[in-house]
């Protein structure tokens, strides 16, 4: 009796400790290095310093959104101004290559909703980084990290910029590129 019931406290421990370490291996997987397939990401303002395999950052121009012409694309806070003006408004709400806003400062939301501009009583942010795409009738988004003081994209920590990678990696390996 004594056998089973060590048996059976250590065969519970030994589970519990399997169930843990696939926990770590899930919550350490975010902080993984980017290695997927290669990316072309447009940044329109200043672009990382930063490297990263597989990651190729291209200067872009605003207008290059409406070509969208490259996998992805990262808004600094150079632009978050002026792409917030109502002309933009319709180029977000029908853009199909995600856009991510790096280190904002408010809600990306405000970039497809009229009336609603960066410098004007904006919702602060709930994300460090945020992203959307249009799918079909629908707005996919994403959000990453907690936010900070600064909107400088080079104090973007790593961990953000390659869980982005994986998720546009994603979102095209579900056929929904337009490059």
């Amino acid at each position: 009796m004594i056998f089973a019931a060590l048996h059976f406290v250590s065969g519970c421990a030994s589970n519990e400790d399997t169930v843990e370490s696939e926990e770590l291996i899930i919550k350490d997987e975010w902080k993984a290095a980017y290695d997927g397939q290669p990316l072309n990401i447009g940044v329109i303002g200043e672009k990382p310093s930063k490297t990263f395999d597989n990651i190729t950052f291209h200067t872009a121009e605003p207008e290059s959104l409406k070509q969208e012409e490259f996998d992805t694309y990262f808004i600094t806070e150079e632009y978050f101004a002026d792409l917030s003006e109502e002309d933009w408004k319709p180029v977000f709400l029908n853009i199909n290559t995600p856009v991510f806003f790096m280190n904002i400062d408010v809600q990306a939301f405000i970039y497809r909703v009229e009336e609603m501009h960066y410098e004007e009583a904006s919702p602060k942010a709930t994300e460090h980084s945020q992203g959307f795409v249009r799918i079909e009738d629908n707005i996919r988004s994403w959000g990453y990290g907690d936010p900070m003081e600064s909107t400088d994209v080079n104090e973007t920590p790593d961990w953000i910029f390659n869980s982005i990678f994986r998720d546009v990696e994603e979102h095209l390996q579900q056929g929904n590129s337009n490059n």
